[in-house]
């Protein structure tokens, strides 16, 4: 259900409260509230790219140089063909698609049989299951086999859900010290240009929290930006509360400064990968090392949230994206 102006202010007051000015006077709460509705009406601003992007801080110069969800559409109009997005949107099917680049073994209970079911649960006694288009980590769960007590409603339950089951990787030494209780990934943004060169946008450092078996925003992690040249972590890491670290709170792994290990070779991979479907242009990766060293996709995102790469340093990545998109349209001329 589409949210109206009056439950954006409502959300708006609760995000003045807790997160913009706690102790905001009544001048101060209107003047916070006018602006947004100006953003909104005039530069179709949602109260997320507001918020997350302490628009509340800058000036309109400054502020229109994000990508904000308005752009984002923008950028997935122009670059992305609709009829390929389920190739990315439907987990089972970019398995399918990206079988290559997984380096790990996975089932798609829709499809299989009871026996390849069994045999799968044999080989793996620990695994996570996915719902088929699942987003921002929700719909995934760990599974210990020992855990469940009839195989046979199991295999059910996951053929009515359409569930995809997949092996639980092991994650390089150097990743798993941030935190090992989930898998920490490399987001990479590419965009294949007018010219077919393909562009690394952004890449950042996704970094899981003790205890829990997602790295992203959503599932409390913690994020830093990687210098794209080098692959050195330059910003220090931020969640979703906009906490700021320089160490890992679990660990105290230090984050600014860390080299993504076989940096070169990761670019290579995505570069490969986006040539699988380059009707789709825009794609966020995301990748991780497993503990022989093979670099594997986890999955891609064709509509890749660009808050990801624009909270840490927050500065906007628009300007990088506006001249190549201007590129792509004439192309359709």
């Amino acid at each position: 259900m589409k949210e109206s102006i009056l439950q954006k202010i409502r959300r708006l007051s609760l995000d003045i409260n807790e997160k913009i000015l706690p102790g905001a006077s009544f001048l101060e709460r209107i003047r916070i509230m006018y602006d947004f509705l100006w953003e909104k009406i005039w530069y179709d601003v949602e109260l997320i790219d507001y918020v997350q992007y302490r628009f509340y801080y800058k000036k309109r110069i400054e502020r229109n140089r994000f990508v904000t969800h308005g752009r984002l559409l923008r950028i997935m109009r122009i670059c992305n063909n609709p009829s390929s997005r389920i190739f990315f949107d439907q987990k089972p099917l970019f398995n399918q698609e990206f079988k290559d680049y997984l380096g790990r073994d996975w089932l798609d209970t829709k499809a299989c049989s009871k026996k390849e079911f069994m045999a799968f649960c044999k080989r793996n006694p620990i695994l996570f299951s996915k719902s088929p288009n699942g987003m921002f980590g929700k719909g995934v769960d760990p599974i210990y086999i020992e855990d469940i007590k009839d195989l046979d409603v199991f295999y059910d339950k996951c053929k009515k859900d359409k569930i995809l089951l997949e092996e639980v990787l092991t994650q390089n030494d150097e990743l798993a010290a941030f935190n090992n209780s989930a898998v920490n990934t490399i987001r990479i943004v590419t965009l294949i240009c007018a010219d077919d060169s393909i562009r690394i946008m952004a890449a950042v450092l996704r970094l899981s929290r003790k205890g829990k078996f997602a790295d992203n925003f959503h599932h409390d992690g913690i994020a830093a930006l990687i210098d794209i040249e080098t692959g050195l972590v330059n910003t220090v890491g931020v969640d979703r509360k906009w906490n700021r670290y320089t160490v890992h709170p679990d660990s105290r792994k230090s984050i600014v400064g860390f080299q993504i290990p076989k940096w070169s070779e990761i670019l290579a991979t995505v570069k490969k990968a986006a040539w699988v479907h380059p009707e789709v242009r825009y794609v966020g990766w995301d990748v991780t090392i497993k503990g022989n060293g093979e670099i594997v996709l986890i999955e891609g995102n064709s509509g890749a949230d660009p808050d990801v790469t624009q909270v840490e340093d927050q500065i906007g990545k628009w300007p990088l994206y506006e001249p190549l998109l201007k590129d792509i349209e004439k192309m359709k001329f």
